[in-house]
């Protein structure tokens, strides 16, 4: 939708294929008696652009509360809003800003971060950041996958290229009915200007190469492999990952004061990557004076099916509150291979995929592909990387 957007702005006929019988992918919102529930992302980072979008579909964007700056690291077993000591912090601002920034193909992030930044930084808070938002563990991830725009040669600095790909952002928001809002505002902006054909059956890579125009793929990589076909190969093929996340209500806050969240760190004795309090965060997520809070699992932190994830919750939860709340409500959502792995396996499949696009369009097929393996990952950068197609 968002492609579609950028192509309507620009006075272009658009045509609008979507698999399932509704638009939005993963992005949704659920209302209970309790509150909201988030399927997927919970907010998105708004930038001017963004803000522009907003207002042509008419969608205003809802604010975080202030005490939500507030965010917490679990490390050594308890909260720390700085997780490492003042001499580390003052080494890791000399690495953002000097150090020269090179990557080394053969390493997992973990290793790599560890040389880059220091054991402290890497296990305190790249440990618990990275993993939070790419959905697994450093040592199953690599960074020039995750940071591919950046020039990792060894002739720039972090600080380098952070300004140099950089756009102005005002935070994190929301909308009143939750992530749904975007969607629906999308859909009511973009009907009378777009074609729309729902459940529309996915045809061969071959059939869909004599469409005429210029076809762009904007699918999940687990619908786009199988349509891929023989263009990749098996060994090529990249990782995928399964998350669950977890939203429960209940009576009492998981930390004293309100916050965003709590990042965890690897082999602390919690099995969540993340935990979101998101009636701190936004208002009206949650009903009849309860607290919401969504926890972010991966497929690993369950290795016996006869334990129920909501069990493995209140263990995790346990070990915070040192308090016994049953919860109001609990919302299981499961995404099965639904996110890919940020690993060499990801990096070398956009090249590939860089070599496809190349040669297609040189045979005058005009087809480019798109979606959160596609150098970069959250709706941000899905909306900033069509917006320059």
């Amino acid at each position: 939708m968002f492609l579609a957007y950028h192509h309507t702005k620009r006075g272009d006929s658009v045509t609008l294929y979507e698999l399932s019988d509704r638009l939005g992918g993963l992005i949704g919102t659920k209302t209970v008696e309790e509150g909201l529930v988030e399927l997927a992302a919970n907010g998105v980072l708004l930038t001017d652009s963004m803000k522009s979008m907003l207002d042509d579909i008419g969608l205003v964007p809802l604010y975080p509360n202030k005490a939500s700056k507030r965010r917490y690291f679990w490390i050594h077993q308890k909260l720390s809003r700085l997780p490492i000591s003042i001499f580390t912090g003052l080494r890791l601002l000399y690495t953002v800003g000097f150090k020269k920034l090179k990557f080394n193909e053969e390493q997992n992030f973990e290793t790599w971060a560890g040389q880059m930044f220091g054991i402290s930084v890497t296990k305190n808070i790249m440990e618990p950041a990275i993993g939070g938002v790419y959905g697994t563990r450093l040592d199953s991830l690599q960074a020039e996958s995750i940071f591919s725009k950046w020039d990792g040669s060894g002739k720039s600095t972090i600080l380098k290229e952070v300004k140099k790909n950089k756009e102005k952002t005002y935070g994190t928001v929301s909308f009143p009915k939750g992530m749904e809002d975007l969607v629906s505002h999308l859909i009511a902006y973009l009907k009378p200007k777009i074609q729309i054909k729902t459940q529309f059956q996915s045809e061969s890579l071959e059939d869909i190469l004599k469409w005429e125009g210029k076809i762009r793929v904007c699918m999940s990589l687990k619908n786009l492999l199988p349509l891929l076909g023989n263009q990749i190969k098996k060994e090529e093929s990249p990782n995928l990952l399964s998350i669950t996340t977890i939203t429960r209500f209940g009576k009492i806050h998981l930390t004293k004061k309100p916050c965003f969240g709590i990042l965890f760190g690897k082999n602390e004795g919690i099995h969540a990557l993340g935990v979101l309090s998101n009636s701190d965060i936004f208002p009206d997520r949650a009903n009849g004076g309860l607290h919401s809070e969504t926890w972010i699992y991966p497929s690993a932190a369950k290795t016996d099916e006869t334990i129920s994830w909501e069990s493995i919750l209140e263990k995790d939860r346990n070990q915070i509150t040192k308090k016994t709340d049953t919860p109001k409500a609990v919302y299981v959502t499961s995404w099965k291979g639904a996110f890919p792995a940020y690993d060499r396996k990801l990096f070398l499949f956009n090249k590939r995929l860089d070599d496809l696009e190349s040669g297609w369009i040189a045979k005058g097929k005009n087809i480019r592909f798109f979606g959160n393996y596609r150098k970069g990952i959250g709706l941000r950068s899905l909306f900033e990387s069509t917006s320059r197609e």
